[in-house]
């Protein structure tokens, strides 16, 4: 039924063009200037599946629309990643064969100092899974990963969108699993990556048979909060498609109840090992469910139960704000449509991680990510006004995705703020950190306010409370600075830290390691100078 998803995305994009005159079929079919005229009944042909979609079609649709290069087709590859997690080529390739020199010059460049744009990620990654038989070294497939897993981690919007796609291909290349599963090993082992879930989610579209038991050994004994989160939510994706056997099954599911009922493990943790029971299951599932329920903790038995950890009512209500909002606004035409509603349904009301960012990802890419951004920010501010943190939890995850920069006042306030559970501060400095705002005194005022609250945190701002959940608060206050190119700042902060100390989980051992990871990060892959002609929104 992939159809009816491309169409859709092509229907909308052009329901929603900013030239008005575009709108209509007839518009759209004159060309505006920037490709050949047709009759207009060829649109209704296009969108309604009496044609083959192509590549071609698609890049027609982009150009008239005026829109970046490859902003309908990310849509169109992460509809189908979504459904086939493991593919190494584009869903719509070239008709052409791909031409050597052009990957050869790609590679070298990935492989050099020179900026990668995201629209070079996408065409190195289409024409590699092209070449089953490709011959790259075991060191060159380790540098491309290295490179691009950093780059996705301080890309924006449609970058992030390409890159996360050209990850996906390459992992799934005949060739690169066993270096995949290597990186995957490396990263748990360290209880300092700024990162762990770009890496782990590598594992979800190999093969290598290494995967599973990479997964299962952190299950085990994960290194810390953040690594035990990606670990759940790729292995969540991964037992989808996996016959375990029984032994192994029961093991996992006895494992992820522990960590769900491990009052010290932040939410979002529970929500993963939560999912992964549910998944798991059915058998048993229900029972566990129910003893959750009976220990007051409702919103990880939801998500065994019923998939979801806010109500339904809730989901309901946001959905219809935004189809609401989307109907008094241009194009309302495409409020009511069917993929709209569904996407909609899985991104607001899943707790499955893969699938809701994957449908989040797509709604980023569509017009509708500013309707959904603006309605998203009011549930959460009523979340926070009412302490109900789960929700505000499950609104912050949308906000990373589609932050607006009208909403950043609010979301600064609960990331600064010092009775802001560290966990739901963390995940509003992450929408600040991928929010783009305009140059000026509040921008500058707002960072500033920031730096203030490392500091805090740095010297040891938690108090006698656990140092793990200030650790992931810390990253992400950190993160607004490092993705707004704020080295000043950044080294202001490392430079004013005691001289090192022993303990490497003490504040300012933690706070020298998150710094330092932002002031190491090359000139060429540094965020806040996109290359031209890129997109740059947030995540």
């Amino acid at each position: 039924m992939l159809s009816e998803e491309v169409r859709w995305v092509l229907r909308n994009a052009r329901l929603h063009a900013t030239d008005p005159t575009l709108r209509s079929a007839a518009g759209f079919a004159d060309g505006a200037g920037r490709a050949d005229p047709v009759h207009r009944a060829q649109v209704g042909r296009w969108e309604n599946g009496d044609v083959e979609v192509t590549r071609v079609l698609v890049r027609r649709y982009e150009t008239v629309l005026d829109l970046p290069e490859g902003q309908l087709l990310s849509a169109i590859d992460f509809f189908a990643r979504s459904r086939n997690p493991i593919r190494s080529a584009a869903t719509l390739p070239p008709r052409t064969e791909p031409d050597v020199d052009t990957t050869l010059a790609l590679l070298e460049r990935a492989l050099g100092d020179d900026r990668m744009t995201g629209l070079d990620w996408d065409r190195l990654s289409g024409d590699l899974g092209r070449m089953p038989h490709a011959m790259v070294r075991a060191s060159d497939w380790e540098h491309v990963f290295g490179r691009l897993l950093r780059e996705l981690s301080l890309s924006l919007d449609l970058d992030y969108a390409q890159r996360a796609e050209a990850l996906a291909r390459l992992a799934g290349h005949p060739r690169s699993g066993a270096v995949v599963a290597g990186l995957a090993a490396e990263v748990v082992g360290r209880p300092d990556a700024q990162f762990y879930n770009d890496t782990l989610s590598l594992l979800q579209f190999t093969r290598d048979p290494q995967a599973l038991s990479i997964l299962l050994g952190q299950l085990r004994a994960p290194t810390n909060a953040s690594s035990l989160r990606a670990c759940l939510i790729v292995l969540t994706t991964l037992v989808r498609g996996t016959r375990l056997d029984p032994e192994t099954r029961l093991e996992a599911v006895r494992l992820a109840v522990r960590h769900l009922r491990d009052p010290d493990q932040p939410y979002l943790v529970h929500r993963g090992a939560a999912n992964l029971v549910r998944t798991l299951g059915p058998a048993g599932s229900q029972r566990v469910a129910a003893v959750l329920t009976a220990e007051d903790r409702r919103a990880v038995a939801s998500i065994i139960r019923d998939g979801r950890a806010i109500t339904s009512q809730a989901i309901r209500e946001a959905r219809q704000r935004i189809r609401s909002m989307l109907e008094t606004g241009e194009g309302r035409a495409a409020a009511g449509e069917p993929v709209l509603g569904d996407l909609l349904q899985t991104a607001l009301g899943e707790t499955n991680e893969e699938d809701r960012s994957n449908a989040l990802c797509i709604l980023m890419l569509s017009p509708q990510s500013t309707v959904i951004g603006r309605v998203h920010a009011a549930v959460f501010a009523d979340a926070m006004a009412r302490g109900d943190h789960v929700a505000a939890h499950e609104s912050a995850t949308v906000l990373t995705w589609m932050g607006q920069p009208e909403d950043l006042d609010l979301v600064e306030r609960v990331a600064l703020s010092s009775a802001t559970p560290p966990a739901v501060a963390m995940e509003a400095g992450y929408v600040v950190g991928n929010t783009l705002e305009a140059p000026g005194r509040r921008r500058d005022d707002r960072e500033a306010a920031f730096a203030r609250r490392v500091a805090e945190v740095a010297v040891g701002g938690n108090g006698d409370a656990p140092a793990e959940p200030y650790a992931e608060l810390l990253r992400g206050l950190v993160y607004v600075l490092g993705m707004r190119g704020r080295r000043d700042l950044l080294t202001a902060l490392l430079d004013r830290l005691p001289s090192p100390g022993t303990d490497p989980h003490a504040m300012p051992e933690i706070a020298r390691g998150v710094l330092g990871w932002w002031l190491a990060v090359p000139e060429h892959l540094r965020p806040g100078a996109p290359a031209p002609g890129t997109s740059s929104r947030g995540r």
